[in-house]
């Protein structure tokens, strides 16, 4: 107060002028209306769009931790002993029974099926199949209890609901959880199936399609008609686990067009697939696995020759070397093991190595 009372009168009348002037301007602003809760458009339904949809994919991600383990990659080898073709399964069963799509396997002699902790099984063959629908139940011969999943009769959404596929964490070429929208239903010979947006890849086919609780509702199944994937109700497993009986024999017989594959002609010259145990580098990946033949020169023994043997491959995807860890007991076998390892041949990159066990049946 004292400075102002020094202050020139043209001060003080400058500065009654600001505080006047300030006073009009915000008198003038406060009329302006703020958005209301009731107005004609919500913040709401402005912040909807952009926000659900990272929740839903965040809640498919987070109930897809207790599927992907049982999730599969399925690798199916020619005659050649050339990989042919890659697709998606899982189990339903402890002891190896897995689902996968009939078409992958076309063409197909032999496959493992690489599962989520890395490890490798032998695809011993086919139960039972359903040819319309395009699936089939498969055994690998796992060395341990396989976690599974139990497929559930709730039916799949109406149109415009949301589904998610669930592909092996070893998929790198897409994300681990596809959420998708059911676009169209429709229904065929082999009963119904469902469209979705966006379009599943085709190597997604044998995938589990799984609910916002992670119920599996529904598998993916590749339809050659259109060459596109849609999705099956997941009752169809049910169907291929009840076609299988304790005395079924699985087998890479053809796949025909029947539902229940048989039990094929044991012959002489030929042995079970290889077996791959564990791959210690998930990023590898064989491409060519020939089967060791079984050698007339061989004892023809009762008991099946069972032997281990280590595959070391070099940078470039070459069999470097072949170690034998178990022999089969006899020589000659064993040179026929570890010659036909020899052609194997995986991905070219980091040198790694692979256990193969290896059953000769006369």
């Amino acid at each position: 107060m004292d400075r102002m009372r020094h202050l020139p009168l043209y001060s003080l009348l400058a500065l009654c002028a600001f505080v006047s002037c300030e006073r009009r301007n915000s008198a003038a602003r406060a009329p302006e209306p703020s958005p209301s809760p009731t107005s004609s458009v919500p913040v709401e339904s402005i912040v909807a769009p952009s926000t659900q949809p990272s929740q839903a994919t965040n809640d498919f991600a987070e109930v897809a931790q207790s599927i992907r383990p049982a999730v599969i990659i399925v690798s199916v080898f020619d005659e050649t002993g050339h990989l042919s073709a890659n697709g998606h399964g899982f189990f339903v069963s402890g002891d190896g029974k897995f689902i996968a799509d009939r078409s992958v396997l076309a063409g197909g002699v032999n496959a493992v099926a690489k599962a989520a902790d890395g490890a490798i099984y032998n695809v011993s063959g086919a139960l039972a199949q359903t040819p319309t629908q395009n699936l089939v139940l498969l055994k690998a011969d796992t060395t341990r209890a396989s976690p599974f999943l139990a497929p559930s009769a709730t039916a799949l959404p109406d149109i415009g609901g949301t589904v998610a596929v669930v592909l092996s964490p070893l998929e790198r070429a897409n994300s681990v959880v596809l959420e998708e929208k059911i676009s169209g239903r429709f229904s065929d010979e082999a009963g119904e199936w469902f469209d979705v947006t966006p379009a599943l890849p085709k190597t997604s086919a044998g995938a589990p399609v799984i609910d916002h609780r992670g119920k599996v509702i529904g598998i993916v199944s590749f339809r050659a008609g259109n060459n596109s994937c849609a999705i099956r109700p997941a009752a169809t497993a049910g169907n291929l686990l009840a076609q299988v009986s304790s005395n079924t024999i699985a087998t890479w017989q053809t796949l025909t067009g029947s539902s229940q594959l048989t039990t094929p002609t044991a012959s002489p010259t030929t042995t079970r697939s290889p077996t791959p145990a564990k791959i210690p580098l998930r990023g590898s990946k064989l491409i060519y696995a020939p089967v060791p033949r079984y050698p007339a020169e061989a004892r023809r023994g009762t008991a099946p020759g069972r032997g281990s043997f280590r595959v070391l491959f070099d940078a470039n995807g070459h069999a470097a070397a072949v170690q034998t860890l178990r022999s089969t007991g006899d020589p000659v076998l064993d040179q026929a093991a570890v010659s036909a390892l020899h052609d194997w041949r995986s991905e070219p990159g980091r040198e790694w190595s692979l256990v193969v066990p290896i059953t000769f049946k006369p």
